[in-house]
């Protein structure tokens, strides 16, 4: 039977390295073992595992990935990125409906804890499944929160062109409804797969120096043509994009298809858009495309970008949210779950948790990066709340405290506005309310 995990933080190691294909054969033998890296773009396979992907030392590096390998050209069993790991993800076991809807009822509760009423899910598989989950737990009366699923657009994966049925972005109700079409562009600072325009400062083998920039997971044409497919039949669409080169080619596509196929205010996203650049953040403005950021990587990761991935100056200029405001792009802050965790004290999921990391900017030894992109706490409340709203189209139903919207807020035993900017994470939700109804009370 198949060892499958998820959240392998190397550097959370004392080897400071991911295992190896051989540790994990001693570790789990008889089983083939696949544990994936807590960004979700690398993952280490041990023997087992690879041989019934059919991966072998003799297989070619995939476009768009890379499998690590040792001085002799042995597979480590690192695999870096979706083309990497594919044969492997194409023959895991994969969830029942009944426990992926229970699975999404329990993080409706911990999301409630948190004071979290509405998600943005962006990682929401393409396959019957995943909707007729979320749409059973909505329809018990067990998930409260209300969902913006998005749909993921890899190739291979066109589950909404193959079957289109003629929904689009917006289908649905206050509760369930059809969000973006989420396309990855390039990869992770983490693991070296973040697409730069110049090179990574250090690298932790020698076979990752194959792409010392990071990767695009699509050639600019590939991505054209499938954001132009989906601007064209009326989605909006989401774009992973994280190196000030990746989100380059991320807008130029967007931009492509806006000139190909005019319509008006399709308003796509950049997620996490970490290092866009100024000139980035200009033209964000004219094509109307919102920057969606993730601020908690000044606190997780910031140190090791500082010394290990882009170093002092780049780290400095990541998620740069004062300036895109500045720049008037509509400036949005999530969490990235399951990434990060609600309750995990290192890696937290919590809103208030991301303004805190927005408002002080300071990483985990205590150095701070860039303050001259730190944001008030109520630009950061208005980043997970009304502008939040407004990327899934629905500002007018929520997103603020107005009559007429929806009953969704939460109590708080302190003013996030009025603490110290320090203490911001320390404030504690006392009641979380949705559609006038109390889901969870401290």
């Amino acid at each position: 039977s198949w060892i499958v995990g998820f959240g392998v933080e190397d550097s959370g190691l004392e080897e400071r390295r991911f295992p190896t294909r051989d540790e994990l054969d001693r570790a789990a033998p008889g089983h083939p073992v696949y544990l994936k890296h807590r960004s979700g773009h690398a993952a280490v396979a041990n023997s087992l595992a690879l041989a019934a992907a059919g991966i072998t030392d003799q297989s070619p590096q995939p476009p768009g990935g890379h499998m690590d390998r040792d001085a002799t050209g042995r597979l480590t069993g690192v695999l870096r990125e979706k083309s990497a790991a594919a044969p492997i993800e194409k023959i895991l076991p994969v969830p029942t409906r009944d426990r992926m809807k229970e699975g999404v009822i329990t993080a409706g509760r911990l999301y409630a804890s948190a004071g979290i009423t509405s998600v943005h899910d962006a990682g929401a598989e393409a396959r019957p499944d995943t909707y007729r989950a979320y749409h059973e737990a909505v329809a018990e009366g067990r998930l409260h929160q209300r969902v913006y699923a998005m749909i993921w657009g890899w190739p291979g994966n066109h589950l909404y062109l193959e079957k289109d049925l003629g929904l689009r972005t917006g289908f649905g109700d206050e509760r369930l409804r059809l969000g973006a079409v989420k396309l990855f562009v390039d990869g992770s600072i983490q693991v070296f797969t973040c697409a730069f325009y110049d090179p990574y400062i250090t690298l932790d083998t020698d076979s990752t120096r194959a792409n010392p920039r990071g990767v695009l997971q699509l050639t600019p044409n590939e991505l054209n043509d499938l954001v132009v497919e989906a601007h064209a039949k009326g989605f909006q669409v989401a774009l992973h994009a994280q190196g000030d080169y990746g989100i380059d080619v991320a807008l130029d596509a967007i931009q492509y298809a806006m000139w190909k196929a005019p319509r008006p205010d399709p308003r796509h996203r950049i997620e996490h858009c970490q290092c866009v650049t100024p000139e980035g953040l200009r033209r964000m403005r004219r094509l109307g495309v919102i920057g969606s950021f993730y601020p908690h990587h000044s606190w997780y990761w910031a140190d090791r970008h500082i010394s290990t991935f882009i170093g002092e100056e780049r780290a400095s200029r990541m998620n740069p949210m004062k300036s895109a405001m500045r720049a008037g792009v509509v400036t949005v802050a999530h969490s990235d779950a399951p990434i990060a965790a609600i309750g995990d004290p290192v890696f937290g999921a919590e809103p208030l948790f991301g303004i805190w990391c927005a408002v002080n900017r300071t990483t985990r030894a205590g150095k701070v990066i860039g303050p001259e992109e730190r944001i008030t706490p109520m630009e950061g409340i208005r980043a997970f709340t009304i502008n939040a709203a407004y990327a899934s189209f629905e500002e007018r139903l929520k997103g603020s405290i107005e009559p007429g919207k929806l009953a969704d807020l939460i109590v708080l035993d302190r003013d996030p506005c009025a603490v110290d900017p320090w203490e911001i994470r320390d404030v504690q939700v006392l009641r979380t309310i949705i559609g006038g109804r109390t889901v969870f009370a401290r």
